[in-house]
């Protein structure tokens, strides 16, 4: 299913033999690739938690705060603006563990005094996440479980998380016009993701993802320990089709969906401040996102009444950009 023969864990469905050393669109082949593990105080607020007082401190009586990190690397989609880059196209700033050694991850930062463990792109390497996560338990790891993946996962990677993980935490890209079949080749999705069939692989994950935890929960501090979040980022010129995606997002998974809209676009990876001839007609790509297109999104947001959005300011397009060959990524 995924290391053996014939992966199947994403949309792509490669079928490759990875345990013969084989590769598919991703690069993963049978190590788990793993960047860097971190405690992550810029996710939601129910994930990293409240934010520090002046001086830069968790708030008392918190703990020290923030969201368990994992990044892993090698991803299953190669969208052209890609903040993580560096280590979403290669292992070249990361190294291969093993099942037992990502479990050890997962307790450093549970006794660092994680709220979570984030999974950060963890597609490829569902099955081994899938033992890591079984050994963890049966050891005592008592922290809730995120699983953070760009939304292109197949129904059968989500079987084998059904149960382990706590709290889903996926992208939906895109969205589409009224009446296009989502199984049907998208050109632009694949110009930006990859992916050509993104939207209907993404939607059968959200549903599914759904059907598992269902809406967010959180515990009497305001941490998540359950449910689903849904990470939409707007782009410039409405490239990402965000009207036709959150009335999607309404209609199927409800009005009570708690929904990260995000404004942290930033021209990144092939399409660096628009240099790159091949998206010369799509030049929103090669700016940040305006504040009046973020404010037109919340004003549909609103009108559809989805009750439970978290919001961005536009200088998380800056202040969100990771440089994973430092030791401090986010600074």
């Amino acid at each position: 299913m995924g290391k053996g023969p014939g992966c199947i864990l994403c949309g792509h469905q490669c079928r490759v033999d990875r345990q013969a050393g084989r590769t598919g669109k991703c690069g993963a082949g049978t190590g788990i690739g793993f960047s860097s593990a971190l405690i992550h105080r810029g996710e939601e607020p129910p994930l990293s938690g409240p934010p520090a007082d002046a001086s830069g401190d968790a708030v008392p009586d918190r703990g020290p705060g923030g969201s368990g990190t994992i990044f892993f690397t090698r991803c299953n989609l190669r969208c052209v603006f890609c903040q993580n880059w560096q280590i979403s196209t290669s292992n070249d700033l990361g190294r291969d563990l093993d099942v037992d050694q990502l479990v050890e991850v997962m307790f450093a930062l549970e006794q660092s005094g994680a709220h979570n463990i984030n999974l950060v792109s963890p597609t490829p390497y569902a099955i081994e996440i899938a033992l890591a996560l079984s050994k963890a338990r049966t050891r005592g790891l008592g922290l809730p479980v995120v699983y953070n993946s760009g939304g292109y996962d197949s129904l059968n990677c989500l079987a084998m998380m059904d149960g382990l993980v706590d709290v889903y935490l996926p992208d939906a890209k895109i969205g589409l016009s009224f009446g296009r079949d989502p199984d049907e080749p998208d050109s632009l999705s694949m110009r930006l993701f990859g992916a050509g069939d993104y939207v209907g692989h993404n939607r059968r994950a959200l549903l599914e993802m759904k059907r598992q935890v269902g809406d967010l929960v959180c515990d009497e501090r305001g941490l998540a320990y359950r449910g689903l979040i849904v990470r939409h980022l707007v782009l410039p010129d409405d490239i990402a089709r965000t009207a036709a995606l959150l009335r999607w997002l309404a209609e199927n998974l409800g009005t009570g969906l708690f929904l990260s809209l995000m404004a942290q676009y930033h021209p990144s990876h092939l399409v660096r401040a628009g240099h790159n001839p091949e998206f010369r007609d799509l030049p929103g790509l090669g700016r940040p996102l305006s504040f009046r297109e973020y404010e037109n999104s919340l004003e549909q947001v609103v009108s559809l009444g989805l009750r439970n959005a978290f919001v961005q300011d536009l200088e998380a397009a800056v202040n969100m950009v990771p440089d994973f060959t430092k030791p401090a990524v986010f600074h």
